[in-house]
């Protein structure tokens, strides 16, 4: 019998586990990440295999994509140089055996990580992974350039906002969790709808070297943008239906000023035929 902490425990990771994979889903769809030198087919949507969970026991994540050339795309995400990749090819059979497609597999190493293995050679069994190092992308430099962006209002187009993603992966004199939570900051003031999304995508990507106070915190931010967000859509569209009602009074006024009559004009508009009364007496 589960202890009740334990229910509560995995209830809160499904939840968390939901939230960010629809924020993974939607940041990377059609997209692809050749800005960093892969250079693949664009992503159409995420897979149900290995998925990333957000929890203290889970200490590894990974993403699965289907790519628009039907083949799929499997990322995983270090901070370590690999001294063999046994794990990782063992997780790209499962791949092949799920889904039967062809799989590439890309390790994306943290800016500290100069090289590691690209091969596993075990008899009849080869694996090849393609390296992808951050080495090489300023996380200061871009931290400070996206930072500049957002103060002036200006939009983050795809490039930087993959560029913000990324960031805690990039090299920096700051520690990865700070830059993590440095991207979040960042992410939350962007003037745009996908701000939930990045979030979202930052807190799956920095996974694995998040403490599980700072995973709660920054979920907790998540959860407010997605609020925070659904607040402000209900006043656009509060907005919208009151520019609605305006055009419907200018045309109804319009109507009258014709010589329709009240009964015609409520017909045709919709409207109550005391409200059309109302605005005749006005216009008298």
């Amino acid at each position: 019998m589960k202890k009740q902490s334990d229910t509560a425990e995995s209830e809160v990771s499904r939840q968390n586990k939901d939230i960010v994979l629809k924020a993974v889903a939607e940041t990377f769809k059609e997209k692809t990440l050749e800005i960093f030198g892969l250079h693949t087919a664009p992503i159409q949507q995420i897979m149900p295999t290995v998925l990333p969970v957000v929890e203290a026991k889970e200490k590894r994540i990974d993403f699965v994509f289907l790519l628009a050339d039907d083949t799929m795309l499997h990322l995983e995400f270090q901070t370590q140089a690999l001294s063999d990749l046994r794990r990782i090819a063992f997780y790209g059979a499962r791949i092949v055996e799920r889904h039967n497609k062809p799989v590439q597999t890309v390790i994306l190493y943290a800016g500290d990580v100069e090289e590691s293995i690209g091969d596993l050679e075990m008899g009849s069994l080869t694996y090849n992974v393609t390296n992808l190092y951050f080495k090489g992308h300023n996380g200061d430099e871009e931290l400070a350039r996206i930072k500049q962006k957002i103060e002036k209002g200006e939009d983050l187009d795809d490039y930087d906002q993959l560029k913000l993603i990324f960031l805690p992966f990039m090299k920096s004199k700051k520690d990865k969790e700070e830059r993590t939570i440095e991207a979040v900051k960042l992410a939350k003031n962007l003037n745009s709808p996908n701000s939930f999304f990045v979030i979202g995508a930052i807190i799956a990507i920095s996974d694995t070297f998040l403490s599980q106070s700072t995973k709660k915190a920054l979920m907790e931010v998540l959860k407010m943008t997605e609020i925070e967000q659904w607040i402000r859509e209900e006043g656009r569209e509060e907005g919208r239906e009151q520019g609605r009602q305006e055009t419907l009074r200018e045309k109804t006024i319009a109507a009258l000023k014709a010589g329709l009559e009240v009964t015609l004009v409520a017909q045709i508009m919709g409207l109550e035929i005391e409200e059309v009364r109302k605005l005749q007496k006005e216009l008298d």
